[in-house]
């Protein structure tokens, strides 16, 4: 069974006051995330009551939580929809299949406005769903935009006039072109946001309002488009009469005659601003979730830290009261008080290295790229957890490769990686008996010479089909888990230009790894990039 970094800092703080809520549910920085999504967001228990809701939810309802427990028989769902939004969900629950709908809800001021609701189950190690997690999406003018276009495509016989009126009517944007992709027409909204004339856009003048980055795949996607005679969808910047340019959806279908043959090409270009800043804000939110990833294995070695630095503290101490007696003697020893002093140097160093680490692995620093020793940095992580490993009753053997080439990358990252793999190795094996637990962590190179690092242990495995699911941002096999370590931890590898996998064994345990290009390799391929 695997865990992430946020799961373990749940595990070692849990007797501290105000890290799990009254409802047991996410802790407070989670919370404070979930409430900042621009969507609604709602907590369903297992037998499909409602337990949680985000801040966004009881703005737009405003009701309170307790009044919208009883959501099937208040008037928060249109009257149309509550039977088959009830049938939906209840069969949902009865199965465990992800629940998936569109209908409307009740505004604060007695409007009702589409949205397209997804829940999921969350499920435990024993696969048992422990809680359902529901996103619901505002759809309204998407919904009203189609059966505008629908009307308006209906009209296809009566006059052009008649049919651009109703196509201007739209809210949306909306354009036709050629079977060879000259666009012909585009309604008054488009006009009026981009501060063009339909006579500046016809042709290929609407690429104008395309932002500069984003022209050159747009134009290659329609073109494909035109070849294959497929409908399609692509995101692209559009700039406003103004100057500023924001994030639209762009949809093109093929109009086809009784022969099958291409007649004309419609379009709706539909505005993803807003999605795409709660996007922008989840790479933020995936940032801080490293932040506390990070300070949530300070509690598992506290014990650790305090060994490794009373080792050197001791030493300091031991050789100062030697080199005292040596000076002391008659007559003094002065050499073996010098080679005191300098091991007594050599401690006060090993004690400073040990603060040091620990202050790089918990601060926020910016990303350092650099020749990066896997088996010193392993061996470093290692130092750290010798306490948890003893605790929890875990043998290590250590297979470092010896002459490994070094990787370019930022040391403390591949570290949190490397912690990350190795605690969540920890917890797989908390709850065997009868058995040894045995930790491998191991280096060398693959046969494309880049290198890696695997960490393998003898505990629960995992079931094959979250083999791959369990590298999802917020997915987790785990009830109290939020799902963040392995995802945090894929993403850094990959930044590396390497990846990061998970294997199940033939008897017990799994082994994680990832392989990095060794720093020969990238710079030699830099240096190719650069001459091109």
């Amino acid at each position: 069974m695997r865990i992430d970094m946020a799961n373990e800092r749940e595990r070692v703080i849990e007797d501290g006051p105000g890290h799990v809520n009254d409802r047991g549910l996410p802790m407070p920085e989670a919370d404070s995330i979930i409430d900042s999504i621009p969507a609604m967001v709602a907590f369903m228990t297992p037998s499909g009551e409602l337990e949680q809701v985000n801040r966004q939810i009881l703005d737009y309802i405003g009701i309170p939580l307790d009044e919208l427990k009883n959501w099937q028989a208040s008037d928060t769902l249109h009257p149309d929809d509550l039977p088959s939004v009830s049938a939906a969900w209840m069969h949902s629950v009865s199965t465990g299949t992800p629940y998936d709908i569109e209908h409307r809800i009740r505004r604060a001021d007695g409007v009702y406005r589409w949205f397209h609701v997804r829940g999921l189950p969350v499920r435990n190690s024993e696969g048992t769903i422990t809680r359902w997690c529901v996103l619901q999406v505002d759809i309204d003018e998407r919904r009203r935009d189609k059966v505008l276009i629908a009307k308006a495509l209906a009209e296809v016989s009566s006059s052009e006039e008649r049919l651009r009126g109703i196509i201007d009517a739209v809210p949306g944007f909306v354009w036709s072109a050629s079977p060879e992709g000259s666009v012909g027409f585009v309604n008054r909204r488009w006009c009026d946001y981009t501060g063009m004339s339909l006579e500046e856009a016809c042709g290929d003048g609407w690429v104008a309002s395309i932002h500069p980055d984003d022209a050159p795949g747009l134009g290659g996607y329609w073109q494909a488009l035109l070849h294959s005679g497929d409908a399609g969808e692509y995101e692209a910047r559009l700039k406003r009469f103004d100057g500023i340019y924001r994030w639209f959806l762009i949809r093109a279908v093929p109009q086809r005659d009784e022969t099958g043959r291409i007649v004309r090409w419609y379009g709706e270009n539909t505005d993803i601003e807003d999605r795409k800043q709660a996007e922008a804000f989840l790479a933020k939110a995936r940032s801080e979730l490293t932040h506390l990833a990070r300070v949530a294995s300070l509690g598992a070695v506290t014990a650790s830290i305090a060994h490794e630095v009373n080792q050197p503290l001791a030493g300091i101490i031991t050789n100062a009261s030697t080199c005292l007696r040596m000076l002391g003697a008659d007559p003094p020893n002065v050499d073996g008080a010098l080679e005191t002093a300098r091991r007594t140097i050599r401690d006060g160093n090993r004690a400073a290295d040990v603060i040091n680490r620990l202050r790089a692995l918990f601060s926020k620093k910016s990303i350092t790229i650099e020749n990066v020793d896997l088996n010193d940095a392993a061996r470093e992580v290692i130092a750290m957890l010798l306490g948890e490993l003893q605790r929890n009753g875990v043998v290590l053997h250590p297979r470092f490769a010896e002459a490994l080439p070094p990787v370019r990358g930022d040391r403390v990252q591949l570290q949190q990686v490397i912690l990350n793999l190795i605690m969540n190795a920890v917890e797989a094996m908390s709850s065997i008996t009868g058995r040894a637990r045995e930790l491998i962590v191991s280096t060398g190179q693959e046969q494309d010479r880049s290198v890696y690092l695997a960490v393998k242990d003898s505990g629960t495995g995992v079931d094959p089909q979250d083999m791959e699911r369990i590298f999802n941002a917020f997915y987790t096999t785990k009830s109290s888990g939020m799902g963040v370590g392995l995802s945090i931890s894929r993403s850094i590898i990959e930044h590396h230009d390497g990846q990061l996998r998970a294997s199940a064994h033939d008897g017990p345990g799994a082994t994680f790894a990832f392989s990095i290009p060794n720093a020969d390799n990238r710079e030699a391929c830099d240096r190719v990039m650069e001459n091109h």
